[in-house]
């Protein structure tokens, strides 16, 4: 699907960073995951408020994240040695 279709699909008159931040949450499995942590990383930034549950945090959305794009290319048997 090109830019076009994308635009058209997410919104004629949206910036283009919109476009494509909407198609990775929708069409993407895990993109919402990573999405959403990327503005929670941008808010924290701001703030500079790191701190080991924070990364904790992070970590577990991302592996979650991770499992999902490999279960939604692989299968959700892949570790079993068995596809759908």
């Amino acid at each position: 699907m090109g830019f076009a279709e994308l635009r058209e699909r997410y919104g004629k008159n949206a910036s283009g960073r919109t476009v494509v931040n909407r198609a990775i949450c929708d069409d993407l499995p895990g993109g919402k995951r990573v999405f959403d942590l990327l503005v929670e990383v941008r808010k924290r930034r701001i703030s500079k408020r790191f701190d080991a549950d924070f990364f904790e945090k992070i970590y577990e959305e991302l592996s979650a994240a991770n499992q999902e794009m490999a279960d939604a290319t692989l299968g959700k048997d892949w570790k079993n040695g068995r596809s759908d």
